[in-house]
């Protein structure tokens, strides 16, 4: 079944191609005015659930290969995702309030990840009234591979190359090649890379 647009706004850009819609399957859904969805016509595979909400902004490169995109993004938010991507299962990408969220070329993201740059609701500081926990970027780099079950949240930077075992919750910063795994995630093993064959 194609990709289904509701367009509940003006000025709203679907930058895919007739084709890609009609493979794909799932919804894309625009609330407000000037959103824009733009996903390379060389995806290999590519459907699930997009909100976007009035001035959001997303990006997606080429070879993208997942079936399972669920994405929010309010007002002034911006997504990129790079070239060669691949969402093995159901992936949330997560932007309630205005930020950035990138995601490099080449990452892996196994089943179950969520990524969020914010947590959704306002913790208040009961003396001073005011709020606590802003929203902040999360910035994810090239061949990154998230195990399954995986939460990113706001503030998290994840370095070239690294590997997050299943279950983690990254919210720092993580250095290029290495192994990060845990809750809160922390380093197990420094100086390694991956690959997607078992050699």
């Amino acid at each position: 079944m194609p990709i289904q647009v509701v367009d509940n706004g003006e000025n709203n850009r679907v930058e895919i191609s007739g084709e890609l819609m009609e493979k794909g399957f799932g919804q894309i859904r625009f609330d407000g005015d000037n959103n824009t969805l733009a996903v390379e016509d060389s995806a290999l595979a590519f459907g699930g659930f997009f909100h976007l909400n009035g001035g959001a902004n997303v990006t997606i490169g080429e070879k993208f290969n997942g079936s399972q995109v669920f994405i929010y993004a309010v007002q002034g938010s911006e997504l990129r995702i790079g070239r060669w991507a691949g969402f093995n299962g159901l992936v949330r990408l997560l932007l309630h309030e205005c930020g950035q969220l990138t995601i490099g070329d080449g990452c892996l993201f196994a089943a179950e990840v969520d990524v969020s740059i914010s947590d959704m609701h306002s913790i208040i500081d009961i003396s001073t009234q005011k709020r606590i926990n802003v929203a902040q970027n999360i910035n994810i780099g090239n061949r990154v591979w998230i195990g399954q079950r995986t939460m990113v949240l706001k503030g998290a930077e994840i370095g070239d190359g690294s590997i997050i075992g299943a279950q983690s919750v990254v919210t720092k910063r993580i250095p290029a090649n290495c192994l990060a795994a845990g809750s809160p995630a922390r380093l197990i093993r420094p100086n390694v890379t991956w690959d997607s064959q078992l050699l």
